[in-house]
């Protein structure tokens, strides 16, 4: 699916993730990444069963994929490792829990510290997660600046 999504300002009902990040212009080669794949377009659209108890996006940004030489070769499998099937609050981030990506690609620990929430995906550093969470029908992002190679 090579097709960019179009936001559609005409559309009825509560707005899905795919409305609400396509907004987001801090994370726009994430969002190009992500409209690369059928399934992890599917979920934004809330239009995935692998979905079905909610959709939480660590959306990394533009800085992630600057920090890097270049883009990875399977882009859609590191954009897998963002997307978590299962609704995690800001509440449980800073509480700590452990979840899993994406068709397990990734194991996902939040910490807290100092007011700051972060996730460690695998064995990788800790990075900070940003904002409260933007919601939308169907799922919520959430800011990060790295990208789970």
């Amino acid at each position: 699916m090579n097709e960019p999504y179009i936001y559609d300002a005409n559309a009825t009902g509560p707005p899905q993730l795919s409305d609400v990040i396509a907004k987001e212009k801090s994370a726009s080669i994430a969002i190009d990444a992500i409209l690369r794949s059928e399934s992890l377009v599917r979920a934004i659209s809330g239009d995935s069963d692998d979905f079905s108890k909610g959709l939480t996006l660590l959306l990394p940004t533009n800085k992630a994929f600057q920090a890097l030489d270049d883009i990875p070769d399977g882009i859609e499998l590191v954009m897998k490792r963002h997307f978590i099937p299962q609704v995690v609050t800001p509440q449980m981030m800073e509480h700590g829990t452990t979840v899993f990506s994406y068709e397990r690609t990734a194991s996902l620990r939040f910490t807290s510290s100092q007011d700051k929430v972060y996730v460690q995906a695998d064995r990788r550093a800790p990075t900070a997660v940003y904002g409260t969470g933007v919601q939308a029908d169907s799922g919520t992002y959430f800011l990060v600046d790295e990208l789970f190679v």
